[in-house]
């Protein structure tokens, strides 16, 4: 127990230094990059101050792999150092109960990071737009899903316009049975067009069977409706910033994102990205756990005539390598060429059995 404990507190302290290592590289390279983007745009640096701070939770959670990573090479750095692994060893204790505690910090950091963190993120990331569109920082077209809706916002300088659809295709082109309320000034309606179908061309809408009826002259008399077959609406509107807008799961809490699946799903749209994220979300543990076996597969191992500084090489080249194909198979799985669970536990299961595999051996001699 008193073991356990001990190893337990010097991951922890790793841990610590590690996560306030990341954080300085991110408020020095992101804070940097935040204030010259804020200058650049006549603005001045408290503004830049609280975005940088909004996206400090995002920036940390796609860090912590490499926290763990390097948290589990310092700790076990600090145990071969002061030779108290092999004092351990040479009390009975093998890699795999040394490994014991790490792992149990390990699997219960990535439940709270995905549990907690996650969320945490979702609302930090959906300030940080709130603030830029505040600041006309960032484009305001925007895109949303209700329970039976889809939801546009095409804004310019003179016009704001809102959609409400009900069904639109795969690639977000074509809509079906939609409603445009374009707004002129603070908010005031001008005119209501509903047309069956609309088809998003470049720089404007193609409506079809289309009923207008306007607001803009007598507001208090209700304007006989105008029906005719095919009307062209102006829009800035593109399908890419229709589809980026959406594109981004991370705006999504993890409690939210499942309803938010079933709802793109009926809208017509793939939600291949979405359930990745989801299931990659759920593996992360799996995943950290892999990070804490590849330092551990060379720095509790015997001395043998490698370095130390070639055997944290080694560890970190295999962890960004282990980084990289998770990211070249979700490549494949977006394309629908892979099964999205096995892209999400795959690798790290796999790497996993292998780094414990070659663990085991290397504790047999």
């Amino acid at each position: 127990m008193i073991t356990t404990i001990y190893i337990s507190i010097r991951y922890l302290q790793s841990l610590g230094i590690s996560l306030l290592t990341v954080l300085f590289f991110i408020l020095l390279i992101d804070g940097s990059d935040q204030l010259n983007f804020f200058s650049s745009n006549g603005l001045d640096a408290n503004k830049a101050i609280l975005n940088i701070f909004l996206r400090i939770p995002m920036l940390t959670l796609e860090a912590m792999a490499l926290i763990i990573m390097l948290s589990s090479i310092l700790t076990f750095s600090w145990l071969s150092n002061s030779n108290e692994i092999p004092i351990l060893k040479a009390s009975g204790k093998s890699a795999f109960r040394i490994l014991l505690p790490p792992v149990i910090i390990t699997i219960l950091l990535g439940l709270i990071v995905t549990f907690i963190g996650g969320p945490l993120v979702s609302a930090s990331m959906r300030a940080s737009d709130t603030v830029l569109e505040r600041l006309n920082l960032t484009n305001k077209n925007s895109f949303s899903v209700s329970d039976n809706d889809i939801w546009l916002r095409d804004k310019n300088e003179s016009i704001d316009m809102v959609i409400k659809a009900s069904t639109m295709n795969s690639t977000a082109t074509v809509f079906y049975d939609l409603i445009f309320f374009e707004f002129y000034g603070q908010e005031k309606l001008n005119r209501k067009i509903k047309a069956s179908k609309a088809i998003l061309r470049d720089n404007f809408w193609e409506l079809t069977n289309v009923k207008i009826l306007d607001n803009n002259l007598r507001p208090e008399i209700k304007s006989k409706p105008i029906t005719i077959k095919q009307l062209d609406v102006p829009t800035s509107l593109t399908n890419e910033q229709i589809t980026d807008s959406f594109a981004d799961p991370r705006v999504i809490s993890i409690y939210s994102i499942k309803q938010f699946i079933s709802r793109l799903e009926m809208s017509g749209y793939s939600a291949a990205r979405h359930k990745l994220f989801f299931l990659t979300e759920l593996s992360r543990p799996i995943f950290f756990t892999a990070m804490l076996l590849i330092a551990a597969m060379f720095l509790l191992g015997n001395e043998n005539k490698y370095s130390r500084s070639i055997k944290i090489f080694m560890c970190l080249f295999i962890g960004f390598l282990l980084f990289s194909i998770q990211k070249i198979f979700e490549s494949f799985a977006l394309t629908e060429e892979v099964p999205l669970a096995l892209v999400a536990f795959g690798p790290s299961t796999f790497a996993i059995l292998i780094f414990s595999g070659i663990l085991l051996h290397i504790e047999d001699g």
